[in-house]
């Protein structure tokens, strides 16, 4: 028999690194936790940093001798409070 637990989620933190002159992504990669969405331009080497906040979900199962598998079944952009302007 297996045990199979849903549910799961979890915010992340998508990092994209992108050269304009290049036209190349450079770096990718997620941090656990909230992040706000923004995107920067550094001039010196022209690198696009765009930080995205998405939450993920999905599903463990595990079976009888003990081997899980995982399912992901959720990737979306994390609701932003609206930031009011002064």
């Amino acid at each position: 028999m297996t045990c199979t637990i849903k549910g799961l989620t979890q915010p992340i933190c998508l990092t994209l690194i992108y050269n304009l002159s290049s036209r190349l992504l450079v770096d990718s990669f997620i941090d656990c936790g909230n992040c706000e969405l923004e995107a920067s331009l550094d001039p010196n080497n022209r690198n696009l940093t765009v930080k995205i906040p998405l939450t993920i979900g999905g599903e463990v199962t595990f079976t009888d001798n003990l081997q899980s598998g995982c399912v992901t079944t959720l990737v979306e952009l994390t609701k932003q409070s609206k930031k009011q302007k002064k």
